[in-house]
């Protein structure tokens, strides 16, 4: 009996607070998560875009491209809503980034070995609203790095003691998504 991967929390948007607007990462053998769902939930603000999934190769670095935005007051009440004008790129508040793989796929997103976090994070400017993570896949080696589909789990917060992977509360967004990674070919 396997284990379900915790919670991300109970994240919330509102006016004035930073949501992912885009997400991209490219992959091998013409696969990529190209996400620019808007969403802003003043309840529950996780997205499972677990259906969008990438191929990438063990022992190589990839790019994973967030750009963020400013939920515009009022907005937070519709979180279907796509107006373009009422989103911002400049928010007043801080944000902080993480993401999470669960490489060893054991529904445990490790703080040691499967965090990763923005390298230009220009001390998590406020004014930041795009973010270029470099991801390492570590090579497959049948023990902790397994190959196959696994969880990516991104977090964006306004509170710094959130920076985790679950149980998060307070302001900010959540999205999962599926990294499927395989041996690099060998030529």
């Amino acid at each position: 009996l396997r284990a379900v991967h915790c919670s991300p929390g109970n994240l919330a948007c509102s006016g004035g607070n930073s949501a992912i607007f885009l997400v991209k990462l490219f992959g091998e053998q013409n696969t990529q998560i190209d996400d620019s769902t808007k969403q802003c939930s003043s309840t529950n603000n996780y997205s499972d875009r677990r259906d969008l999934v990438v191929t990438l190769f063990d022992n190589m670095a990839y790019t994973l491209h967030i750009e963020l935005f400013c939920v515009q007051q009022g907005d937070y009440e519709n979180s279907y809503n796509r107006d373009s004008s009422l989103f911002d790129t400049i928010c007043n508040r801080a944000h902080y980034l993480d993401v999470w793989i669960d490489f060893n796929n054991d529904d445990i997103f490790d703080e040691s070995k499967e965090r990763m976090s923005p390298t230009d994070r220009y001390r998590d400017d406020n004014h930041k609203t795009q973010y270029d993570l470099h991801i390492n896949i570590p090579k497959i080696d049948g023990g902790y790095y397994l190959d196959g589909q696994r969880r990516m789990r991104i977090i964006l917060t306004q509170d710094e003691q959130n920076r985790r992977s679950c149980y998060n509360s307070g302001y900010g967004e959540a999205r999962d998504y599926t990294v499927r990674i395989i041996a690099k070919p060998r030529y």
